[in-house]
């Protein structure tokens, strides 16, 4: 082989890794900017959804208040019937032993 046939070898492999080399870092430029996109976009569109299921559990924290206090309401209601029924079962229980008496 003769030194120029050696010398268009050894230009050729190093301009073609320098191609190589160049159009790796434009296309890794490219995805790692897509890749930076579409993470930017997950986040946003993460970022949104937080905020919804922050608002929509705000709400159902509300209304499970609300559901407490009326099942607080309901309890003191069902124990004020319950005396009312056991002070008028004694009274029952009075006036017939005073009408058996």
């Amino acid at each position: 082989m003769a030194d120029t046939e050696k010398n268009a070898i050894i230009v050729g492999a190093v301009a073609g890794a320098l191609i190589g080399a160049g159009l790796a870092v434009l296309v890794a430029a490219q995805e790692g900017s897509s890749l930076k996109d579409k993470f930017m976009n997950t986040v946003n569109l993460l970022k949104e959804q937080g905020t919804v299921l922050n608002e929509r559990s705000q709400e159902l924290k509300e209304k499970g208040q609300e559901v407490k206090g009326i099942l607080q309401e309901s309890v003191e209601v069902v124990r004020e019937f319950k005396d009312e029924a056991t002070s008028a079962a004694s009274d029952i229980k009075e006036e017939v032993k005073a009408f058996k008496s």
